[in-house]
């Protein structure tokens, strides 16, 4: 068997890249290549941009797979450019899509035949429309598509905390609770979603291939747990050490605070999202919620003690949270003595540079602060420049 993968090297892509190898699949990879770290061995990689069609066209020749798996198809246009281009080489295309794309209101368990779409996150919008795009396309093709629906998966790089940092990050959240910092929480905590790490999520996929009930079918490719996002740092407690200080604000004031990503909190983290994994267990037999949320929290927390903190720190989103905490206090007339809101080099490697992410995130949208940032550093170049340094 052989497979076909167009990105490679994400949190998802690496785990069902690993699963494929580790059942003897052979993989071909469309990867620019700039984290070689992360291209396993014992894989054929195909050095090229994933929009360069003439460069891959040139390269993949009269080659055809058993199935293409495109990681990285987020609108209409990206995926009517891949399902064309690829259809030719495969009997199989794989779209990954997401569990956002049901209509939450409705407050049920959602399985593939749910209504969809809840329209105030475009990522939810977005995905629906490419999953209903590809069904026309499909049609009229050769090719059969397979529709992938995960809802929060996490890895190595990632801690299943609603909002959180970038990927690879993630040890802010940790450094954060170390330094008795407070998290943020929205409604309390008590917002609950199927999580499943992504060595079992990548399971599941590796079995729909070339099964003939995998064809013109979509899976909801999700984990058997539905924590709250309590439990989340109930397990962060217990790795750390440390009691979780918490800061209980709205939903609301939370979207308006971080407009770009206000769909995901009032469209995703700040409801229940419960998704039936039925389907796709009675398919592939093997698919299974084996890592448990406490196991595989502490995978992520070693991984980054063992990977000297993976990326570090992400400095404006450290910001962000200090500002939006510090304004909801005032707001709220909170005192905020102990909660040690300002910069900490958590890791001691902090430069200038993350110090000035800081406190542009802290103070976000006050002019008057970017103005003296900039003079600032103007005036430390002319001295640099008269000087003669």
């Amino acid at each position: 068997m052989n497979v076909l993968m167009i990105g490679g090297t994400g949190v998802l892509s690496t785990a069902v890249t690993n699963e494929a190898l580790k059942q003897g699949i052979h993989v071909v990879m469309i990867n620019r290549g700039h984290r070689k770290e992360l291209i396993p061995d014992g894989m054929e990689l195909i050095k090229s941009d994933k929009n360069d069609f003439n460069r891959i066209c040139s390269l993949l020749g009269e080659r055809k797979f058993d199935a293409v798996i495109d990681f990285l198809c987020y609108n209409d246009k990206e995926t009517t450019e891949s399902f064309n281009f690829y259809s030719h080489y495969t009997k199989q295309y794989f779209f990954i899509s997401s569990c956002a794309v049901y209509n939450t209101e409705l407050a049920t368990v959602c399985n593939e035949n749910s209504p969809k779409v809840r329209s105030m996150w475009g990522y939810s919008v977005n995905k629906w429309a490419s999953e209903e795009l590809l069904m026309k396309l499909a049609a009229n093709s050769n090719c059969n598509y397979t529709v992938i629906r995960p809802c929060v998966t996490y890895d190595d790089t990632r801690i299943p905390y609603g909002i959180s940092p970038q990927y690879g990050y993630h040890w802010t959240l940790v450094a954060r609770i170390l330094s008795g910092k407070p998290i943020i929480r929205w409604n309390g905590g008590i917002n609950r979603c199927n999580m499943m790490r992504v060595e079992d999520f990548a399971v599941g996929v590796i079995g729909l291939i070339g099964k003939d009930e995998a064809y013109n079918e979509a899976f909801n490719v999700c984990g058997d747990e539905t924590p709250s996002f309590n439990e989340v740092l109930d397990v962060l407690s217990e790795l750390t050490g440390k009691k979780v200080k918490t800061i209980d604000i709205t939903s609301d004031f939370y979207a308006k605070e971080l407009p770009s990503r206000a769909g995901e909190i009032l469209g995703g983290r700040s409801i229940d999202r419960f998704n039936s994994n039925d389907k796709i267990k009675a398919v592939v037999p093997l698919f299974r919620h084996t890592i448990s949320l406490r196991k595989g929290i502490e995978m992520t927390y070693n991984a980054y003690r063992d990977n000297h903190y993976q990326f570090g720190i992400d400095w404006e989103f450290e910001g962000d949270t200090d500002r939006i905490i510090l304004k909801w206090c005032k707001k709220n007339r909170i005192n905020t003595d102990g909660l040690n809101l300002h910069f900490i080099d958590y890791l001691g490697d902090a430069d200038s540079s993350d110090k000035r992410k800081y406190i542009f995130a802290l103070h976000r949208g006050r002019w008057d602060v970017w103005v003296m940032m900039f003079g600032f550093r103007v005036v430390k170049k002319v001295k640099r420049i008269l000087l003669g340094k």
